[in-house]
């Protein structure tokens, strides 16, 4: 049996009328594509809707609702106790949170967020229980080791019976296409410091200029995008760079040429992040040659040196009818940014040996698509359930099996750690996805600013940070 203690936490959700003193803090989330609205609506709701567990500065598991938890059975089941909080009422005396509101509040789930509450274990009948007012039983199936996490995240936020959340520390509001915080409570510390906080999306160039003139104190890269411009502002030791669970790499399309298996193997093995890393000249951008980062080390053909996998790639080809004097032509698209554009460029060097040729073509009509897979917590299965069987194609029923046995395996480690090592090296007998580089992301932060932690999901809840 495991057990965590924690203080308690006051949520206070009556609003002041004059601002608390904590003044604002102003963030921008820097970034041109979809990730970084996407990226500003996740810290938000981070910020304004109550989860029974929080994330402290580095990412770490904190309490929230709940103010103390403990883990039976193995690790197989959780048991939490809530913090005496109250809903929200006009009058400011609306009913204590009970066990049963969390039970009913996990079974509102939002279609939408459905897929958390699965990788959590919490979608099945009798996986949450209140046994009494203000304990929670969680029996979650398979049960997973990273449930503290999967219920930090605000897709398993606590829900009345119309849907609505319960207010976390602070009020959020659309403020364009970005947020406007208002904490609730100055007592709401450390989980809410800054008394304001606007949360806007801009340009990367916008944004680093902004914060170059002091408009904003602290900005977030919503990926890689953005970093070679944040490196030669000259912004010195603000520049923060973490790497973070996950992996960039190749989405392979199963039509045209690339229907037939030998090509796709052939591109696994020519492709190489180390060129790639190398045209970024970043230390924490690395080579990654698996799925997911903290895998061993391959033992199937990605293990030879480059060298070696070339010459397989080039039998390949030349089985597949290619001939070294006549390019296999592929189409790549990437996401937008001068980074991307070098790594593919860096790619097309790279893939030229084998003969491979790249044209760039929009996005969803390209052969090959360079793309950021991050994880939001490091569950190594919930990412590899990402090329599961009707999610990607192609598939490995084999890898479908052994992540399922992997899932059983519940809280033992290396059991869970092998099957998904077999399970990685299934999908890639016959790749949909090509790994090539462990994800970054980048920030900008103010001298003044305290409560900024890197760690490796790169999350950095806003409530955590102020200035001094």
């Amino acid at each position: 049996m495991r057990a965590v203690a924690a203080f308690p936490v006051a949520l206070l959700l009556a609003a002041c009328s004059a601002e608390p003193p904590g003044g604002t803090l102003a963030v921008a989330v820097a970034g041109d594509g979809p990730e970084a609205p996407a990226m500003a609506a996740h810290l938000a709701a981070e910020a304004s809707e109550a989860t029974l567990i929080t994330r402290g500065p580095g990412g770490e598991i904190a309490p929230g609702l709940a103010t103390s938890w403990r883990f039976l059975d193995d690790g197989n089941d959780l048991i939490l106790r809530l913090a005496p909080v109250r809903w929200p009422s006009p009058t400011g005396s609306g009913r204590e949170l009970t066990a049963r509101d969390v039970v009913l509040g996990l079974q509102r789930t939002p279609r939408r967020h459905r897929p958390v509450l699965a990788a959590a274990g919490l979608a099945g009948r009798g996986t949450a229980r209140a046994p009494i007012a203000r304990v929670v039983e969680l029996a979650p199936r398979p049960a997973t080791p990273q449930l503290l996490d999967w219920l930090a995240e605000p897709a398993l936020a606590v829900r009345d019976r119309r849907g609505r959340a319960f207010p976390g520390p602070y009020a959020a509001r659309r403020d364009g296409s970005g947020w406007q915080l208002d904490r609730r409570a100055d007592l709401a510390q450390p989980a809410a410091r800054a008394a304001r906080i606007s949360v806007t999306v801009q340009p990367v160039a916008t944004a680093i200029a902004d914060f170059a003139a002091g408009r904003r104190a602290l900005v977030l890269g919503a990926g890689l995008a953005g970093l070679g411009a944040a490196r030669a502002s000259g912004q010195g030791r603000a520049i923060r760079v973490e790497a973070v669970d996950g992996v960039i790499g190749l989405r392979l399309r199963t039509s045209g040429v690339l229907a037939d298996g030998r090509l796709r193997r052939a591109l696994l093995l020519a492709a190489d992040g180390a060129p790639l890393a190398n045209r970024i000249a970043l230390a924490a951008l690395a080579p990654q040659a698996r799925l997911w980062p903290d895998l061993p080390p391959a033992t199937d053909d990605r293990a030879r040196p480059p060298a070696e996998r070339r010459a397989q790639a080039l039998a390949l080809l030349a089985a597949a009818g290619h001939r070294p004097d006549a390019p296999v032509r592929l189409t790549l698209s990437a996401p937008e940014g001068p980074e991307w554009r070098q790594l593919a460029q860096a790619l097309a060097t790279s893939l030229a040996p084998v003969g491979i040729t790249l044209d760039s073509a929009p996005a969803g009509q390209a052969d090959l698509a360079l793309v950021e897979q991050a994880a939001l917590v490091p569950d190594v299965l919930a990412h590899l359930a990402r090329w599961r069987c009707g999610r990607a194609r192609p598939c490995s029923p084999q890898a479908d099996r052994l992540l399922a046995q992997a899932a059983a395996a519940g809280n033992d480690p290396a059991r869970r750690l092998a099957l998904a090592v077999a399970a990685e090296q299934s999908l890639m007998a016959d790749p949909a996805f090509v790994p090539l580089l462990r994800p970054v992301r980048w920030a900008l932060v103010a001298d003044r600013l305290t409560g900024f932690q890197a760690n490796r999901l790169g999350r950095h809840p806003l409530g955590r940070i102020a200035a001094e």
